[in-house]
């Protein structure tokens, strides 16, 4: 009978049956692996008897190794290439001013790398594999293990002392530095209590949590920056490799909106879930690639910011999920819980894909975000209406959308930009995109918008309450007369009721002539069938319409002086004058000569003027 074996059990064991062979025959040799830190003088395990076959029980030896560092200037416990059993939780105390002598810089370190599993520490029980309260501990060039399925398992918890008074112990002042790790299999990885943490270069595989980070709930003390809403800062998150597993890196706690001071760079996550999920301020998510980022019912999406939410900035990330033979999806790849307050958001440079709704979801209002120079592709895979590729579930207010490259809606006439609620003092400009009836959907238009969509023929452009400026257009090519090379500014109707749909007015700038003289066409609708008149203006003087029915001033706004070098007036037929209002003046045909008299009206009739004798020069 063929005993099966599964890929969980199999990335397990064939690192440590692996290493744990060739460290039990070649401890010695050349191709031993080399300590990840200068390990001369340096306190073993084997010192107190550890045997490192995987097999022993080591935890006492390991115990009294790290012990021992309490006194030495130089604290460094190295693990030769092996495997340790251990089947306690080891413990770095916290005696930071209750002893002469303390664990403050300790190192443990072994002879792996985030890809090379040498120095293996085998956690054989369903818990804590080292609690250190030690502040300024480090960690390199290990790897953990623990069994699968176990729902308490972690492989390193960094937290002060909590129950030593205040001032003895600080339980905010906890620094570790973890770097070229290995976690296999934990449920938590690493729970971090405390300040800041290096985070760097390590791989963190098949678990649920890799990194918890949280602020300690009693022990606090110091003023200014040490406490919070600062003290809960500086945190380099790097270089990780991430694979399998439910979230990669979550903050909690009651005090998770003030974590802040990120730089979640450069990590990858493969057959996950979530890259982050919790409160944030301040930071910046750069060059992360998520691939096969998974959903479910509670976290929906790569990124979810819970609280928190301001001064964030998103750039170069790759972020989405599986096509359809590839794997599972995520609902978003960016979003803001309601809980958050998205504000002084920035998002550029980064590549959506694959994701069931909307790669950017803001579940609440919206304000000074900034969304540029981004790809998002095959995004809203579920086809329902409510997705957008950016969504505002609520007012947005200075919302800059530019630049971006927006495939396809997978809802026919779908806008890349939805918002629900009012869109107000918003810039969206020069995206590309297949849907010609518009970029952006709002329940409400407020005021300075500044929209540009594509449409069939020229760039459409909507304002409203527009701010002062100018728009420049520069022709490359030479204009052909009577064209609209120069451009136009339009104001357009789309009301299926009341004003209609249709062209209401504008300026419309067109060559004059082959020279490339331009000409200003006043543009403005008639008063009952909508049809569009224009006045031209050129550099011969102003032409009216076709009909030449418009007049100057009005009964209401007067035109008090009229300065012509040379007034010509049409002559009529006295059949076609028209009532003769008071200070009405016509130039008459005579019946009897067919010359042309002056007339003038006196509100009742038409009279005569008198004419004299002809003008002489001299």
């Amino acid at each position: 009978m063929v005993t099966p074996v599964n890929r969980r059990h199999l990335l397990r064991t064939a690192g440590i049956a692996g290493v744990a062979t060739a460290t039990l025959g070649a401890v010695g040799t050349q191709a031993q692996a080399a300590p990840a830190v200068d390990v001369s003088g340096a306190t073993t395990p084997q010192d107190f008897g550890a045997v490192g076959d995987g097999v022993a029980d080591d935890t006492d030896a390991v115990q009294q190794a790290i012990d021992a560092q309490q006194v030495k200037p130089n604290k460094i416990v190295y693990f030769p290439p092996g495997t340790y059993r251990i089947t306690r939780t080891l413990v770095i105390p916290d005696v930071e001013k209750t002893e002469e002598t303390n664990f403050n810089r300790i190192v443990l370190a072994g002879a792996g790398t985030m890809g090379s599993r040498t120095s293996i520490i085998d956690v054989d029980f369903n818990g804590t594999g080292i609690r250190c309260a030690a502040p300024l501990a480090a960690f390199r060039g290990l790897a953990f293990v623990t069994p699968a399925s176990q729902t308490t398992s972690v492989a390193i918890n960094t937290t002060r002392d909590d129950t030593l008074p205040v001032g003895v112990a600080n339980t905010d002042d906890m620094d570790a530095t973890i770097t070229e790790c290995t976690f296999i299999e934990f449920f938590t990885a690493v729970k971090h209590v405390g300040r800041g943490l290096v985070f760097t270069n390590n791989l963190v595989a098949v678990g649920d949590v890799g990194l918890d980070i949280s602020w300690p709930t009693a022990g606090v003390a110091g003023s200014n920056v040490h406490v919070l809403p600062y003290g809960m800062r500086k945190w380099l998150i790097e270089g990780n490799h991430f694979h399998s597993m439910s979230f990669a890196i979550t903050t909690t706690g009651a005090d998770a909106h003030n974590f802040r001071g990120a730089i979640i760079a450069n990590n990858v996550l493969d057959i996950g879930r979530r890259l982050f999920t919790g409160g944030i301020i301040n930071s910046t998510f750069s060059g992360n690639v998520v691939e096969n980022g998974a959903t479910n019912a509670t976290d929906a999406a790569v990124i979810s910011v819970k609280s928190g939410g301001s001064n964030l900035t998103f750039t170069g990330n790759v972020l989405g999920g599986g096509n359809p033979g590839g794997g599972a999806r995520p609902r978003h790849a960016i979003e803001f819980r309601p809980e958050a307050a998205a504000r002084k958001v920035t998002i550029t440079g980064n590549s959506f894909n694959w994701v069931d709704g909307s790669p950017v979801y803001f579940a609440g209002a919206a304000s000074e975000v900034t969304v540029s120079a981004n790809s998002f592709d095959n995004w809203n895979l579920v086809a329902e209406e409510r997705w957008a590729a950016v969504r505002v579930n609520g007012d947005a207010t200075d919302l800059s959308v530019i630049g971006n490259a927006f495939g396809a809606n997978s809802v026919a006439g779908g806008p890349p930009v939805r918002v629900i609620g009012t869109l107000s003092g918003s810039t969206i400009v020069g995206n590309l995109f297949d849907n010609t009836a518009g970029v952006v959907y709002a329940e409400a238009i407020g005021d300075e918008n500044y929209i540009e969509r594509r449409s069939v023929g020229a760039n459409q452009h909507e304002l409203t309450a527009a701010r002062n400026g100018a728009l420049v257009v520069r022709a490359t090519a030479a204009p052909e007369p009577g064209t609209d090379a120069y451009g136009s500014f339009v104001a357009a109707s789309e009301q299926a009721t009341g004003a209609g749909p249709g062209v209401k007015g504008g300026v419309r700038v067109v060559p004059a002539n082959a020279s490339g003289a331009a000409a200003v066409e006043l543009l403005c609708s008639t008063n009952d069938t909508n049809a569009v008149a224009s006045m031209r203006v050129d550099i011969n003087g102003l032409i009216p319409s076709v009909d030449n029915a418009r007049d100057i001033g009005s009964a209401d706004r007067k035109v008090r002086t009229v300065y012509a070098h040379n007034l010509q007036l049409t002559v009529v037929p006295a059949a076609d004058l028209p009532e003769p209002a008071a200070g009405a003046v016509a130039l008459v045909q005579d019946g009897s000569t067919g010359a042309g008299v002056l007339a003038v009206g006196d509100g009742t009739t038409w009279r005569r003027l008198p004419l004299g004798g002809p003008l002489r020069n001299s």
